[in-house]
C-alpha cells in the first residue's frame, strides 16, 4: 500500500482520479493525495467540503484478484460483501491513525463516518467497478479535517462538524496523519485478512459509537425511530423500533436523519 503515491494540488475528487487510473498495470495499491477537491463526494451524493490543505484527502486504489463468474454476481458481491467490509476496515484504519498521530479517540458513526465529541471529523467513500480482465478494481476514499477552524465551516455545519486541530492538544501534523492512515490500511488490506468479516467486525465495534444510542433513520422516504441494537457485519444497522420489532438496515438505502 503506497509503493506509488500521486499527489496533486486540485482535483475534483481524489476518487474520480483514481478511477481514471485505475486501469493502469500498477495500479494495485496506488495512493492519490490531492491538497484540494472541487467536486467531493460523501455517501449517497453528498458533498465534502474541505479548504485547501486543511485536510487528508486520500484515495487508495485495490485491484482484486478474485476472478467474477459475471457482472450480476460482481455487483451483489460488492452490495453485500467487500464494500461493507472496506467500509469497515478503512472506519478501523483511520480511527488507529488519528489515535496514533494526534493522541485523539475517534468514534466511528454507522456505517463510514468518523466523529469526536459527536461531531464529524471524517468520512469513507467505498466506489468500484468491474475490469476488462473481470476482476474487480476498488477506490478507498477517505476525508479527515485536520487543521480547520471554526470558521472554515459552513455556519450551519459548525454544530456538527470539527477537525483534529479543534480537538488536539498539540499541533497537529497532517503529514503524520496520512502517513500513519497509509500504514494502518496497509496492515488491514492484506491477502491474509481480505475479506474477514468477523474480524472487521470486532475492531469495528471496538471504535464505534456506543449501541442502545437513540436513532432516527429515513429509508424509502419512509421515517424510523428506535434504538440500535447490533451492526452486522454484512453492513447493516440493527435497530429495535419504537414498536419492539427488530429492523435491518442497508447502509445503501439509508441515511440519518
Amino acid at each position: 500500500m503506497g509503493r506509488r503515491i500521486v499527489t496533486v494540488d486540485e482535483t475534483e475528487s481524489t476518487n474520480t482520479l483514481a478511477m481514471r487510473m485505475i486501469d493502469e498495470p500498477d495500479a494495485d495499491g496506488l495512493v492519490i493525495l490531492a491538497e484540494r477537491q472541487v467536486a467531493g463526494r460523501g455517501r449517497l451524493g453528498a458533498t465534502w467540503l474541505s479548504p485547501r490543505g486543511a485536510s487528508v484527502l486520500c484515495s487508495v486504489l485495490i485491484r482484486s484478484s478474485t476472478d467474477m463468474q459475471s457482472e450480476a454476481a460482481a455487483d451483489h458481491e460488492e452490495q453485500s460483501g467487500i464494500s461493507a467490509w472496506l467500509t469497515q476496515v478503512s472506519s478501523v484504519a483511520v480511527c488507529e491513525a488519528i489515535r496514533r498521530a494526534t493522541g485523539i479517540y475517534a468514534a466511528i458513526k454507522w456505517p463510514n463516518d468518523i466523529r469526536v465529541n459527536g461531531r464529524k471529523l471524517g468520512g469513507i467513500l467505498i466506489e468500484s467497478r468491474m475490469l476488462p480482465d473481470r476482476t474487480r478494481g476498488w477506490v478507498v476514499g477517505i476525508g479527515i479535517n485536520c487543521l480547520q477552524h471554526e470558521a472554515h465551516f459552513p455556519e450551519e455545519l459548525r454544530p456538527t462538524s470539527t477537525s483534529l486541530e479543534l480537538e488536539a492538544r498539540d499541533p497537529v501534523d497532517r503529514i503524520a496523519v496520512a502517513r500513519e492512515l497509509l500504514i494502518a490500511l496497509d496492515d488491514w488490506l492484506v491477502a491474509d485478512t481480505w475479506g474477514r468479516t468477523a474480524q472487521a467486525h470486532s475492531a469495528w465495534m471496538i471504535w464505534a459509537e456506543p449501541i442502545g444510542q437513540r436513532v432516527a433513520l429515513e429509508r424509502e422516504g419512509r421515517r424510523y425511530t428506535g434504538w440500535s441494537v447490533d451492526v452486522d457485519p454484512a453492513g447493516g444497522l440493527i435497530v429495535r423500533l419504537e414498536s419492539g420489532q427488530l429492523e435491518w438496515f442497508d447502509p445503501m438505502r439509508t441515511r440519518w436523519l
